[in-house]
């Protein structure tokens, strides 16, 4: 097949002959056409030259279009070749504009040209200095070069060791141009553009691996030069080449004297190695004046270098005597002993069927052993899960398929399940097995502890990544519920309780303020809600949440508290605190199916060291711990896992099951707070939750938040339904309108005696152009003069023709630049105006965006028009 294959020429050069012919043809083609009006009476002869010409131009183009078309596919396969290269490579014009790169490059140097990003990263040190400017030269001479330099590709070009080893090579790529209308002498000249190719090859590891091959390589050469036995290497007619200083030592010479000297001349006649073996040791006597004649062990091996024969062998002097053998023998075998003995993992020596020949205290103990076993077989442990696997692998080891093996397997160690790390390898012969075969070496660790964390950080960083994604959704749908919340407030002004709207608009409102309950329930989860802490007693707070919980749990419940004593206080928002055990109560009378006994108990704990909740670690100390237990059906273990995951239920297709976001909030909450939660279930026994949060001793007296939390009205399983936010403390005003729990007014009842309120001027910055058009409107209608604009950007264009604004009002999250930033800046360029930052997410969080200097007011999304209005207002008026 490669004899037959044809072999292309260059599309390029086709092409250009093509061309030329090309332009030859249309030449005398034109010639022929001009000669026709010149010489009429040749009018035969030049339209049968004309026509002979316009077929062979079309032959010619014809052939053009498909060699350049050929040219064009080579010219792709060559683009791909390069970019499909793992290696950066990349052509740039003399400009150090990129021709052509991989993606490879592309990622690595950007926008930069080569040599520009070698020089600012470029690692300080000498020999980089010179090959830095070697290349500078070549690039600069237009000549091939090839050189190896460290590249710090840390900003800090002071940090070492973050240098990586590229090799870099560069050589310049002539194409060549053809002018065929100029010249002195010929109708065509050619011209010649360079490029300079770059293939750069990152070689950190093969220099590393370099640096490690020498280092190793002159570490055993020290090894061999040192080492307490003699050392040495012969040639074919025993001329010593090498020698080390224990051999030097032992013949009483220098090792540069003994290079060249015949080995037998130290040893007497009657003593010599057999010259015919490949293999020998044996006893050799050498004569080491002045010590005279010693008995030495013997070692050595005849092999080829380079087709000459040589010799390489130890040389062991000292040879103990019969006692000192026992001796040293004894001392072996109690340090073997002890080894085996006081190792800190299990060692058994097995049979290829599975008989235990023998184990070390260790073993026994993790398979719960009194005694020695006999006949006891290592599959009598494995959970039968795991049998097929094990047996495969020591098959594998006995049969010379390999040498070691790794796996993990389930042992039964009484009532409880361990699970086993084992480390297979082949051994020697054990003594006493039937036909002396080959025994198997298992090291056994116990994987139990670390297994179950690896399932705990698997857990984690799976928790973490729904939390990012849940709060990015609640951030979303808050904008799109403040609009929603808004227009229908707008509605609302207009068409009265008479009118045939009013209750549809009344639905839309009530159905968008459950909406919002749901968003609060995922940015609860993200860590990211909105929460007023403080510090409350445990026993007084389910004091106060005993009568809830008994009319949430029915008269077929029963209710139970155990209190501890000396509890003290924990810092939690109360709302959110009970919203939690409302929560847990509602899931543990759907797991009792209307009928059991849920237990709420209290006590204080001390956790000694870093729990890993979530993506978070908990720090050691004390915490007050609530148990809230059922006597339910309980959670099957494949469950266990996913409880706290947002939408998760395993109550599906059942009407009034809830979200599957009650227990999302739970942990979320929790976890804002700096707790975590245990989770013990038993099927068909129960499940009781175990809630631990920091208890802190003292009460602070000056740290008691506002009561005024929201009233929340919840669903079965703890979804907000309605939310009261605007708590109508004074009598209502004519104006106003409350129904069903929801004012609908068009407006707050305030006492704006600003007669200037037209003049006050808001710059109000929203990128969702639906939330933005809502409180234009709003604000407008209120007499106030606002500009909108969509983004960060866009204000300071409108701030840099126009400052005169009393108020900010921009959003947190947008793209560009963020509200926080914007309000940052706007401070610099009008510094008394008044910020109000509006979020979905916590207040917390936009504090932490800005300096502790910096004054701003808060708005929380969703937002009605009463929230807006009245926030304006009080801001203005501050």
């Amino acid at each position: 097949m490669l004899c037959s294959s044809k072999i292309h020429k260059n599309p390029d050069k086709q092409l250009k002959k093509y061309l030329v012919l090309l332009a030859y043809a249309l030449v005398f083609l034109s010639l022929s056409i001009i000669s026709l009006f010149l010489y009429p009476e040749y009018f035969m002869f030049l339209v049968l030259s004309i026509i002979i010409l316009i077929i062979i131009s079309l032959i010619i183009t014809i052939k053009t279009l498909n060699t350049a078309e050929k040219a064009m596919s080579f010219a792709g396969l060559a683009g791909e070749i390069i970019k499909k290269d793992f290696e950066l490579e990349r052509i740039e014009n003399s400009l150090g504009e990129p021709i052509l790169q991989n993606s490879s490059a592309k990622d690595f140097f950007q926008q930069y040209p080569v040599l520009s990003f070698i020089e600012h990263y470029v690692s300080k040190q000498d020999n980089n200095e010179n090959a830095l400017q070697q290349i500078k030269n070549a690039c600069n001479n237009l000549v091939p070069i090839t050189q190896t330099l460290a590249l710090n590709l840390n900003e800090d070009n002071k940090i070492f060791n973050n240098e990586e080893w590229f090799e870099i090579s560069v050589k310049p790529i002539y194409l060549k141009k053809t002018d065929i209308f100029n010249g002195p002498f010929s109708i065509k000249k050619i011209k010649k553009d360079a490029f300079l190719y770059w293939h750069i090859k990152n070689i950190t590891a093969k220099k590393n691996m370099d640096s490690i091959f020498q280092k190793e390589s002159k570490n055993l050469h020290d090894f061999l030069d040192y080492l307490p036995i003699g050392v040495y290497i012969c040639d074919e007619n025993n001329k010593i080449e090498y020698s080390n200083h224990a051999l030097a030592s032992f013949l009483n010479s220098k090792r540069e004297e003994l290079k060249g000297k015949d080995l037998t001349d130290f040893m007497p006649k009657f003593s010599r190695i057999p010259a015919d073996k490949a293999l020998w040791n044996g006893i050799i006597y050498f004569n080491n004046i002045p010590n005279g004649t010693t008995e030495t062990l013997v070692f050595q091996e005849r092999y080829q270098e380079e087709h000459k024969q040589k010799a390489r062998g130890v040389i062991i002097d000292k040879i103990p005597t019969d006692n000192d053998l026992k001796t040293n023998l004894n001392h072996a075998f109690d340090e073997i002993n002890w080894l085996f003995n006081q190792a800190p993992i299990g060692i058994l020596f097995i049979e290829e069927s599975g008989n235990i020949k023998k184990l070390n205290p260790q073993a026994q103990e993790f398979l719960n052993l009194n005694n020695i076993p006999q006949n006891q077989n290592i599959f009598d442990f494995v959970q039968p899960e795991d049998y097929e696997n094990l047996l495969q692998e020591i098959k594998k080891i006995c049969m010379g398929e390999q040498k070691s093996s790794n796996l993990d397997v389930h042992i039964k160690n009484g009532e409880e399940e361990k699970i086993a790390h084992l480390y297979l390898s082949v051994t020697q012969t054990l003594h006493g097995t039937s036909n002396n075969n080959n025994g198997i070496m298992v090291y056994l660790t116990d994987a139990t502890k670390q297994k179950s964390l690896e399932v705990q950080f698997a857990q984690a960083q799976k928790m973490q990544a729904v939390g990012q994604l849940a709060g990015g959704v609640a951030h979303d749908f808050n904008n799109l519920l403040t609009a929603m919340i808004g227009f229908c407030d707008l509605l609302l002004q207009r068409h009265g309780v008479g009118d045939p709207s009013f209750a549809d608009l009344i639905q839309i409102k009530q159905n968008a303020n459950r909406a919002a309950g749901l968003v609060r329930q995922l940015l609860a989860f993200s860590k990211k809600q909105p929460l007023k802490p403080k510090l409350i007693n445990i026993t007084e707070n389910f004091t106060e949440l005993n009568h809830m919980l008994k009319r949430i749990l029915g008269e077929q419940i029963i209710l139970k508290f155990y209190h501890g004593s000396d509890l003290g206080f924990v810092r939690v928002d109360p709302v959110q605190f009970s919203q939690v055990i409302i929560n847990l109560a509602v899931n543990a009378k759907d797991a009792m199916k209307g009928c059991g006994t849920l237990t709420i108990s209290t006590r204080v704990a001390v956790q000694a060291e870093p729990y890993h909740f979530g993506s978070d670690i908990v720090s050691p100390g004390e915490f007050v711990v609530i148990d809230v237990k059922d006597t339910g059906c309980g959670i099957p273990k494949e469950n266990l896992n996913r409880i706290f995951e947002p939408f998760f239920s395993t109550k599906e297709n059942v009407v009034g099951s809830g979200t599957g976001l009650g227990l999302a909030m739970v942990y979320g909450i929790v976890q804002q707070t700096k707790g975590f939660i245990k989770v013990d279930s038993t099927v068909n026994v129960g499940t009781t939750f175990s809630i631990y949060l920091p208890r802190v001793d003292k009460d602070n007296e000056n740290d008691v938040s506002d009561d005024t939390t929201q009233d929340v009205v919840v669903n079965k399983d703890g979804t907000p339904i309605l939310t009261v936010q605007e708590t109508i403390k004074s009598p209502i005003a004519l104006n106003q309108k409350l129904i069903f729990g929801l004012n609908v007014s068009s407006s707050i009842d305030r006492k704006e005696n600003n007669k200037e309120i037209s003049s006050t001027r808001i710059l109000f910055v929203e990128d969702e152009d639906s939330v933005r058009t809502f409180a234009l409107r709003a604000l407008k209608k209120k007499g106030y003069d606002v500009i909108g604009c969509n983004s960060a950007e866009n204000a300071l264009e409108q701030l840099e023709h126009d400052t005169k604004f009393d108020l900010l009002i921009t959003d947190m999250v947008m793209p560009g630049k963020t509200g926080a930033e914007l309000a940052a800046i706007v401070k610099e360029k009008i510094p008394n105006i008044k910020v109000i930052l509006a979020s979905g997410y916590s207040e917390e969080i936009a504090k932490r965006e800005l300096s502790e200097s910096e004054n701003f007011e808060f708005m929380a999304k969703p937002f009605s028009l009463g929230d807006l209005t009245a926030k304006v207002f009080d801001v203005l008026n501050k």
